[in-house]
């Protein structure tokens, strides 16, 4: 193998955590605005007898959670697969 190659699962790890470490950043701003913009008083009675409709953000909070998480998990996976080639590959050379 040449170098390149042995370590594209270093680059998908490093990439995958970027992009959950975006997510969970974004999900923890929404999660702010939504925790403000949740109703209150009258409107909140709108909303749960269904004259009324959530804020879009309350409404997205629960999905892009979700998406931080799944991000989470697929950044982890990538981790710890990277680190058992790692070992794998230092073995090998041994």
């Amino acid at each position: 193998m040449t170098d390149q190659t042995e370590h594209t699962h270093e680059k998908v790890a490093k990439r995958a955590e970027d992009i959950a470490m975006t997510a969970t950043v974004i999900s923890a701003i929404v999660g702010i605005g939504a925790t403000y913009a949740e109703p209150s008083g009258f409107y909140a009675i709108g909303v749960a007898l269904g004259l009324a409709s959530e804020p879009l953000i309350v409404t997205a909070a629960p999905v892009i959670a979700g998406v931080a998480t799944v991000t989470g998990v697929i950044s982890s996976s990538a981790y710890f697969y990277s680190k058992w080639k790692n070992r794998k590959q230092r073995s090998e050379s041994h």
